[in-house]
């Protein structure tokens, strides 16, 4: 016999008694003895069935209890959890109409939880975001969910404040967006803090910007004492020994030649070292006749320090397109790569091009060398002039980059955006 619903089963019991008196009276006495023995076994059927439904009864209202009471537990965690949270928690209708806020929501726009309950969001919004505000409310239909949304809010006898909010919709079964979810968070402070940060990095780059300024002055200044100076006092000297040397060999006085041979070695290798120390400097064909002749003299002038290293160059680009405060960094960038290769570098080929690339201006230096990282660890002086010419780089608003490959040689490129090169043009 399939078990009825409580309701059912008592329903049942009462009309089959009330059958049970109508007939009970109007039979003999054999027909009522057998008519009663079977009402008897039905009702101990229905008597069980009913134990059985009352005991089920009892167990599921003992777990509706319990579960009650988790969900009481559940309802005070959540309140308990929206109420302290550390963030500003609003629900609203999907108009935006205030519907629950916590105790931070409360603190940040400086007003009691119950004056915000029932007042539209936008009525605490800074009158020239309401426009975004308004537009993005409406879009809100179409999104699950929207994050990182800065807006400035009003408060109440205190400076607005510029909040980050992420929103949540909420659906009900069909879909239909029937709430908002909102998380308020006051970020004026980070604000404050990235705009100081972002001050003190353009100070610092400016000042950095001005101290490499006047380091080329004075290495531009030292470089035209040497060469207008000590190189041409060296050169005289030289040709004034090797004629006393000539004329003391066409008199036969060859011990006295040959300690002035000793003397014109030196003054050569003092020449070399000034000639080294120079192309070091800041070269003053550059500032003369441009970044391509101070490329070429420094090829001229690197391949006589070291004959081993073979250097190719292609400029692919025009002269007036490079910014005069550029091609210094161009210079520095070529010279300390070039002569990184060649003590560091195992190389004996070196290839650098200057050109453009799409939206930007390049300069890649490439060599047939082993390939080692410039900045090794094991070595930390080994790429101080390379990371040197990395911020210079970078301070000049290009970008720089190593590209090490083992076994075939390695790659150094700095690149500008077009529009930074213009600007400085302008400039």
């Amino acid at each position: 016999m399939k078990a009825a619903p409580l309701e059912n089963e008592v329903k049942a019991a009462h009309d089959q008694l009330a059958d049970l008196r109508q007939r009970i009276n109007v039979l003999p006495e054999q027909e009522r003895q057998k008519l009663l023995r079977e009402a008897v076994e039905d009702f101990s059927v229905v008597l069980d069935e009913l134990r059985t439904a009352s005991e089920k009864l009892h167990q599921q209202n003992e777990e509706l209890v319990i579960a009650r009471q988790l969900a009481d537990m559940e309802r005070q965690r959540y309140v308990e959890l929206f109420d302290f949270a550390p963030e500003g928690y609003l629900m609203t209708d999907p108009e935006g109409v205030i519907r629950e806020a916590n105790r931070a929501a409360s603190t940040l726009f400086s007003v009691p939880q119950g004056f915000l309950i029932g007042k539209p969001l936008a009525v605490f919004v800074k009158e020239e975001d309401l426009t975004p505000f308004r537009t993005q409310l409406d879009r809100l239909s179409e999104l699950e969910r929207l994050e990182n949304w800065e807006i400035y809010f009003k408060r109440q006898e205190r400076e607005p404040f510029l909040a980050s909010i992420t929103i949540t919709t909420v659906r009900d079964s069909s879909g239909k967006l029937i709430g908002l979810r909102w998380v308020v968070h006051d970020v004026s402070e980070r604000k404050r803090i990235e705009e100081q940060l972002r001050n003190s990095v353009s100070h610092l780059r400016f000042v950095s910007e001005e101290l490499l300024a006047i380091q080329e002055g004075e290495r531009k200044d030292v470089a035209r004492e040497l060469h207008d100076g000590f190189e041409a006092l060296l050169a005289t000297a030289r040709v004034s020994v090797d004629g006393v040397i000539q004329e003391l060999r066409s008199q036969k006085i060859d011990k006295e030649a040959e300690t002035l041979e000793i003397v014109l070695a030196d003054i050569r290798n003092a020449s070399e070292q000034i000639r080294r120390i120079h192309m070091g400097l800041r070269p003053a064909i550059l500032d003369d006749l441009g970044i391509g002749a101070a490329l070429n003299w420094f090829t001229r002038e690197f391949q006589k320090v070291y004959p081993h290293v073979r250097v190719e160059k292609e400029i692919d680009i025009d002269e007036g397109e490079i910014p005069e405060s550029l091609r210094i960094v161009i210079y520095r960038v070529i010279q300390e790569a070039c002569t990184h290769i060649a003590i560091h570098g195992k190389a004996d080929h070196i290839r650098f091009t200057i050109g453009k690339k799409k939206d930007k201006v390049q300069i890649s230096i490439e060599d047939n060398g082993d390939g080692e990282n410039p900045l090794r660890e094991d070595e930390p002086g080994r790429g101080l002039g390379l990371l040197g010419v990395c911020e210079r780089v970078e301070l000049s608003g290009g970008s720089f980059e190593i590209e090490p490959s083992k076994g075939t040689g390695m790659n150094i490129r700095a690149w500008w955006p077009l529009e930074i090169l213009q600007l400085s043009n302008k400039e």
